[in-house]
């Protein structure tokens, strides 16, 4: 069964159970998420247990858990009271929200446009995301910049990265520089509790664990409101990346792909790269994330069927029996979870196809 605590963000503990009248939430692989709560303040049991300082914008998070198990975490961020419905309803955003408010830096003002690069070399490209990360948890005051993410210890491979410090890149940007690489990590940040207080474990790389299977075609099926949505509006069979630089002296790389029967479609990239190397495989990488158009499955089932929230993990495989569909032959394929929201009462998923 759901409940929902209030979380102090100084101490990531002091946790509180509130009564809302209403929680949405949701996860995201490689992106932010966020939902609302609301709460019907003119009930003397409401009006007893819910205080300011339990709700107090930026002091505190709200955590979703399903039995128990936290599923969501999301900072309080906006506030709206309607005296005449009685009710007051909070909008919160998840930790991407707040590594999107941190810069990769290494003194965090004057000085850094003429620090020292921060770099990292002959890494994973995974590990960089972790270092990266740790980076936007150190500052002055040590205790405000610190939070409770646990991430992964550097692996040797082959990527560099240089970041200097007059081009002021936010935390979101510098892990999207990653992500979108040629071979770049997925990225996802999982909530649990650690005794009276929350962690985030930061999972980076393939991300293919977890398993389900729902048959949409059965009498009693628990899918409902499935759809499929095929798109090509951004598919695009030549991309030209560049970098930095100007004029003649700009660095450039291309990749193509034109094996399909169709019109040519460019595209031109600015990725900022400085790196020749760096450029042609985030050109690269830009090429086959929109050479073939791109399909989503998306249905909702129970919050009480057999699959719980608690048992979803982002970037697990779903098989999934289907019919009926144009751009999708009848039967079973399986399904990338990218992204999930939920509700007092259904859980929202959101697939890629894996393959053919």
């Amino acid at each position: 069964m759901w409940k929902y605590y209030s979380i102090s963000t100084d101490s990531w503990a002091d946790k509180i159970e509130i009564p809302a009248m209403s929680f949405s939430g949701g996860r995201a692989l490689n992106t932010g998420s966020r939902g609302s709560a609301t709460f019907k303040v003119k009930d003397p049991k409401v009006a007893e247990v819910l205080s300011l300082s339990s709700i107090q914008l930026m002091e505190r998070a709200l955590v979703a858990t399903w039995n128990e198990n936290a599923v969501y975490a999301g900072f309080l961020v906006d506030a709206e009271e309607d005296q005449k419905n009685g009710t007051l309803t909070v909008q919160h955003e998840d930790i991407w929200w707040v590594l999107a408010r941190r810069y990769l830096l290494s003194i965090r003002g004057n000085g850094d446009q003429s620090a020292p690069p921060i770099r990292w070399s002959n890494v994973t490209l995974a590990s960089i995301a972790n270092l990266i990360v740790k980076k936007l948890l150190t500052g002055n005051p040590d205790a405000r910049y610190n939070m409770p993410i646990i991430t992964s210890a550097a692996v040797a491979g082959t990527a560099t990265r240089e970041y200097f410090g007059y081009e002021f890149l936010n935390g979101a940007a510098a892990l999207d520089d990653i992500m979108s690489a040629d071979g770049g990590p997925n990225i996802e940040f999982d909530c649990n509790w650690n005794g009276p207080g929350l962690e985030w474990v930061m999972r980076s790389g393939v991300l293919d664990s977890g398993l389900w299977e729902w048959d949409s075609t059965a009498a009693m099926t628990e899918v409902d409101q499935l759809k499929l949505k095929t798109n090509a509006q951004n598919m695009v069979n030549k991309v030209i990346g560049t970098g930095e630089g100007s004029e003649r002296d700009r660095l450039v790389r291309d990749a193509a792909d034109f094996s399909r029967p169709i019109p040519a479609l460019e595209l031109v990239k600015n990725f900022g790269s400085k790196d020749g190397a760096e450029l042609q495989s985030r050109t690269t990488a830009a090429l086959h994330a929109s050479n073939d158009p791109t399909q989503q499955l998306s249905f909702r089932i129970p919050t009480t069927g057999e699959v719980s929230v608690a048992d979803l993990r982002l970037g697990g495989t779903a098989r999934v029996k289907s019919s009926g569909f144009y751009y999708l032959d009848a039967g079973w394929h399986d399904w990338r979870l990218i992204s999930f929201d939920f509700d007092q009462d259904w859980i929202n998923l959101q697939f890629q196809q894996i393959g053919g």
